[in-house]
């Protein structure tokens, strides 16, 4: 343990596998209490990265099955890594929104579509799905891989129009505002029926990332909750994770991505628009001052 310098034991308590409860994370093969619905990729109903062959069969609409791994190992870790090396070498936590809506569509373009993964999936009801466990070289965020912890939230995305196409499909009014209307080609969407999707915020939301205007629609409340649990559950777990997010000199959470020094200095959380220049995801609605306040 001196050796590791600033990392210590997780203040998290660890949960014992005959007491879990469902709200538990996994890393280094050991459970932490997350406080929230969490379902694992051994679980009925998770999504396994670990698997080599599609996930989805029977929905690939006649594209070719891609056989083989989807992640791999974290290149600053021993083979044998415990809990006290991926402390010493995860430091970020990578936020991505998916362009796809659910968590169940998003597994299936990520593993069966693109060979890539993630570590965690919120769903638009605040499900939490864990793919990979926290050990592992998820294929993300580019040359954040190694550093980082990924997530990606279901979320249709943001535009430079509020009137673009992809907004009137997913999106309707009622009495109480704007809820997710999922286009029937997305059934099943994997959620519990009866759900009604509703962004945080009554309207679009503008902003600029990376110098381009966007409209979007916020995630939802309950996609909030969970990533508030999740965070504080990765901060405790993970020492060198910072709760913080890069901002200008103004104070504000930057727009742009950082340069190669400047994300190999940081430690915290992170946009995917942080790491790579041709992202903007998870966009300018998403609430960055809910995740770096103190609980």
């Amino acid at each position: 343990m001196l050796a590791l310098g600033a990392c210590t034991a997780p203040s998290l308590p660890e949960v014992a596998p005959d007491q879990r409860r469902g709200e538990e994370i996994v890393a280094c093969g050991r459970l932490f209490a997350c406080g929230t619905k969490v379902v694992l990729w051994s679980d009925p109903g998770g999504y396994d990265a670990y698997r080599l062959l599609p996930y989805f069969p029977a929905e690939l609409a006649g594209r070719p099955a891609i056989l083989g791994r989807r992640y791999g190992a974290r290149r600053n870790l021993p083979a044998d890594a415990e809990l006290t090396d991926l402390q010493a070498a995860v430091d970020q936590f990578v936020l991505h929104y998916d362009v796809c809506g659910t968590a169940r569509q998003c597994f299936k373009v990520l593993h069966d579509h693109r060979r890539l993964s993630v570590h965690f999936l919120v769903d638009a009801d605040g499900t939490i799905y864990q793919t990979l466990d926290l050990r592992e070289r998820a294929w993300h965020a580019t040359t954040a891989n190694d550093r980082s912890v990924g997530v990606e939230i279901a979320h249709i995305g943001a535009y430079p129009r509020t009137d673009h196409r992809v907004l009137r499909e997913w999106y309707r009014h009622d009495s109480r505002g704007p809820y997710v209307r999922f286009p029937p080609w997305l059934v099943p969407t994997g959620l519990p029926a009866g759900f009604v999707a509703r962004p945080a915020r009554p309207g679009p939301v503008h902003g600029v990332i990376q110098g381009r205007e966007l409209w979007q629609y916020d995630f939802t409340a309950e996609q909030y909750a969970a990533l508030e649990k999740l965070t504080a559950a990765l901060i405790k777990i993970l020492p060198g994770l910072r709760r913080a997010v890069p901002r200008g000199p103004d104070g504000a959470v930057r727009t742009t991505a950082l340069s190669a020094e400047e994300l190999a200095a940081w430690r915290g959380l992170l946009g995917h628009y942080h790491v790579q220049r041709d992202k903007v995801d998870p966009g300018p609605a998403f609430a960055w001052e809910r995740l770096v306040a103190e609980p």
